[in-house]
């Protein structure tokens, strides 16, 4: 069993107070595991009955997801044989937490839709929209850092996503400039800016990452601190806020990080709904067959809005990291 002690005791504190008593010491067991390696079959490129016939064929066990029938937890085959293995290199197979596999399916993107990924790098979630848009409909890819910008465009390519338009912008200033030509109204404008222009819209932000920490990884906890925490939070609304006003109105808005931490989470979409003042509500989340938890409505001397109650909290399991997802739409 791993030490725990190598978790910073200030982020283990917070922790005691953020999580559901009764799960605390369960949570804190699973930061000392090594999580199986999960996947996503990729749609676009090979039926599930295909991909798992082959896997079959070759022995490599594996265990379906019960809550997406895309994703698979692979049983006897190490990281580096995986991305070996020809099913990845073609783009069969995309390696993926199944946490992370969670807003896209929030997202819910239908053919035709014209979706906004504001954080795409490094592509696992703008590939797996396009797959459940089966390609139709336009995904604009927005990347600030240029070589995770690559990385996307790299990604999209392998795994054959032909429906992204890509950005090099920062997503907080993004505001619908150099769109091509099947968004703009006016042809002869070489800008378009539409503030109301996306049927839906994910902001999967960068965050301080605590659901993904690993006690015997120190690397995954070296940079957390409660002044990281705030420089994220601060990036988140900046994310947000861009997102709303591109946001159509009967749009849905999907808002998701990989921590704990109340101020990245319902803080800020607390913080959203004030700001906005009334155009955005917070909806349920429905994921059937994954195990949500709570909500937290409170933090410090604050209390945050009713609505954040709707927000979709995951705890870190033996399969899964923490996650953060809520869903807004607005009016």
């Amino acid at each position: 069993m791993t030490d725990m002690s190598q978790l910073p005791l200030l982020f283990l504190n917070r922790l005691g107070q953020i999580l559901p008593a009764e799960h605390f010491a369960e949570v804190q067991r699973i930061f000392s595991l090594e999580r199986p390696l999960t996947v996503r079959i990729n749609s676009l490129k090979a039926g599930e009955a295909k991909i798992r016939e082959e896997l079959h064929q070759e022995n490599i066990g594996f265990e379906q997801v019960p809550w997406d029938r895309q994703a698979l937890i692979l049983k006897n085959i190490s990281g580096r044989k995986y991305f070996e293995h020809r099913l990845v290199k073609q783009g069969y197979l995309y390696i993926q937490s199944l946490s992370s596999m969670l807003p896209a399916l929030v997202l819910d993107p239908q053919p035709g839709d014209f979706v906004l990924d504001l954080c795409a790098a490094p592509g696992s979630k703008t590939t797996q929209i396009a797959a459940l848009m089966n390609n139709q409909g336009r995904i604009v890819a927005v990347e600030h850092i240029r070589g995770r910008y690559y990385k996307l465009r790299s990604v999209v390519e392998q795994l054959g996503v032909s429906n992204v338009h890509f950005i090099m912008s920062d997503g907080r200033k993004y505001r619908g400039e150099i769109l091509p030509l099947f968004v703009r109204q006016d042809a002869g404008s070489k800008k378009f800016l539409n503030q109301q222009l996306f049927d839906k819209i994910l902001v999967d932000a960068p965050c301080s990452s605590e659901g993904r920490f690993r006690a015997a990884d120190k690397e995954s906890f070296a940079y957390w601190s409660p002044r990281k925490i705030k420089e994220m939070m601060q990036k988140q609304r900046g994310l947000l806020l861009s997102a709303s006003r591109l946001l159509k109105p009967g749009g849905v808005l999907v808002y998701s990080t990989c921590t704990f931490a109340p101020e990245e989470n319902e803080g800020v979409v607390d913080w959203l709904l004030k700001k906005t003042q009334g155009i955005l509500q917070v909806a349920p989340v429905e994921l059937p067959g994954v195990e949500r938890y709570p909500a937290v409505t409170a933090w410090g001397k604050k209390s945050f809005s009713k609505e954040v109650q709707h927000c979709f909290r995951v705890l870190p399991t033996e399969i899964m990291e923490g996650f953060f997802v809520a869903k807004l739409k607005k009016v």
